[in-house]
């Protein structure tokens, strides 16, 4: 049974190609293929074949869940003469559940050189101020009515925008200097289940919106879609761009995440120098997730 209903929730998965409501069952891809092997492995057991699939599947589960804690990111590669380095991360920060003062402390835990935050609540201002002595470059879209988005940076920032209330998700961008490339970076947040269709109709928006943008591109962001959706899919093809993550960063309330929605998507001149990490939660319930890039000035 375990083996029939993994192989079903991965077809009905695919389904979302069809009708975009079926793209929620594609966030559990990696759940529904560890339910098929643990189905198939227990078909092998001498006795008790159903009670080793549950066991199987609860392993494999728990070990998915672990692999991010454990993960560190790699080796680093070699920055080349033209490029120049850059730590990123992306951080929901859960705002209005979360104590400002331990998101501070994992913000500098992880010491990015550039940081997109999702859900910041208008509390966290007074955070921001905090964290001003070593991001002293910021910007934040509080004007933008319910836009909870900020980007904080080591580099100087120019051409602050952001939308809120428009067809795409609410979005904040800001550009880098010559140093690297003019790389323009983009914190964003799209809507969720059930609102599928919304959320495709978003993406997709914002990909268009993106056919203005001049340079190298950096976008992250909660997008509430795993690399399995058809929402990230279409976004990374009609946008030109590539996603870089593929690990599960929620829920973090027990520690073990399961669900891959913060993501990294880049533009063809960035190249990763490390693979992807998260750090600790801080109280909200992402986990952030961050890596190196190589980006090449200008």
């Amino acid at each position: 049974m375990a083996l029939g209903l993994g192989l079903a929730g991965l077809i009905g998965g695919r389904m979302g190609i069809l009708w975009i409501r079926f793209d929620v069952i594609s966030q559990f891809s990696v759940q529904f293929a560890l339910l098929a092997a643990a189905g198939a492995l227990g078909i092998f057991a001498p006795r008790f074949k159903s009670l080793a699939a549950g066991v199987f599947f609860v392993l494999f589960i728990v070990g998915y869940g672990v692999w991010p804690l454990l993960a560190t990111g790699g080796s680093e590669a070699a920055v080349q003469a033209n490029e120049k380095q850059l730590r990123v991360a992306q951080f929901n920060v859960h705002g209005a559940f979360t104590n400002p003062a331990e998101i501070a402390a994992v913000i500098r835990q992880m010491n990015p050189d550039v940081m997109t935050l999702v859900e910041l609540a208008p509390p966290s201002k007074a955070m921001l101020e905090e964290l001003k002595a070593e991001w002293p470059y910021q910007a934040t879209c509080w004007q933008e009515g319910d836009c909870e988005l900020a980007i904080l940076s080591k580099f100087p920032l120019t051409g602050q925008h952001g939308q809120n209330a428009w067809e795409g998700p609410a979005y904040l961008q800001a550009s880098l200097g010559p140093e690297f490339g003019g790389l323009t970076v983009m914190a964003t947040h799209t809507t969720r289940f059930p609102f599928a269709r919304a959320q495709f109709h978003q993406v997709l928006a914002l990909a268009k919106a993106l056919e203005t943008e001049q340079g190298p591109l950096l976008v992250m962001g909660d997008f509430n879609a795993t690399p399995f959706s058809r929402v990230t899919q279409v976004f990374a093809e009609t946008a030109g761009l590539k996603r870089l993550t593929t690990m599960p960063s929620w829920p973090a309330d027990q520690g073990l995440p399961q669900i891959a929605i913060d993501h990294i998507f880049v533009s063809p001149g960035l190249r990763p120098l490390t693979g992807e990490h998260i750090g600790l939660a801080g109280g909200s319930d992402h986990f952030p997730i961050s890596m190196s890039l190589a980006v090449a000035a200008k």
